[in-house]
């Protein structure tokens, strides 16, 4: 692909413009969907080529839909960068806080596991995102920047496990205010101690969940997935 700086024989790890999947089918192996709600290929949107992935989510946690990778994992240096083009035709309302990139896995010397993430939640306004499952942290830190409705948008992400530090870009612009370093703002509950202790990573899931209801139901599609060992230009 001519949009990349990188050099895709050693440092790209996955691409995937979905063009070779079937219309209205759930994208195949090395892909696995989960969540209750719907993740099809579609020809009636599409960043490049003539297919994107439309995800349609309903509200609360069961009724997400995510596609997830797992075959590039572990990763060298436990550390990657992320791209893929997203259209939202609306995003959650105000209170609801979604997710739409993580990663997880357990974190190294310790007893529990804990996933990292970009989403948002505050007049949809992007946010980072910790959670840890075997003790109870949930840890935020929140973007005054808000997510493009209605056109398609490139997000590119970074992150580190092993320095426990993640970075956001929308449109190749930085989103520093949610460049995290090992800690956020603030954390609902905090077994860590306000510490974000990254995973050694197993995964990476893109698509929506509203962890809460009354939002209604979302439409996104997804299209582009890039995963490379240093940072993609576009």
């Amino acid at each position: 692909m001519s949009f990349l700086s990188c050099n895709e024989t050693n440092n790209v790890l996955y691409i995937d413009s979905f063009e070779e999947y079937t219309v209205g089918k759930t994208p195949e192996e090395p892909w696995k969907k989960t969540g209750k709600g719907i993740a099809v290929v579609d020809d009636t949107k599409s960043f490049s080529g003539s297919k994107s992935v439309h995800f349609v989510t309903g509200e609360g946690y069961q009724n997400r839909a995510f596609l997830g990778i797992d075959h590039i994992f572990p990763l060298k240096d436990n550390a990657y960068y992320g791209s893929l083009k997203m259209y939202v035709e609306e995003a959650s309302p105000d209170g609801i806080h979604w997710t739409m990139i993580q990663s997880s896995g357990k974190v190294k010397g310790v007893d529990y596991f804990s996933e990292i993430r970009y989403g948002g939640q505050h007049n949809k306004k992007l946010m980072a995102n910790y959670e840890t499952q075997g003790v109870k942290s949930d840890c935020w830190k929140h973007a005054e920047t808000k997510i493009p409705e209605g056109k398609w948008f490139t997000l590119q992400w970074y992150f580190n496990g092993n320095k426990d530090t993640m970075q956001l870009w929308l449109d190749s612009a930085s989103i520093g205010s949610i460049t995290v370093v090992g800690s956020g703002e603030g954390c609902v509950e905090n077994g860590t101690n306000g510490r974000w202790k990254f995973p050694v990573m197993e995964n990476l899931l893109v698509g929506w969940v509203d962890y809460q209801t009354g939002g209604g139901t979302r439409n996104i599609w997804i299209d582009d997935v890039i995963i490379s060992l240093e940072k993609i230009i576009q």
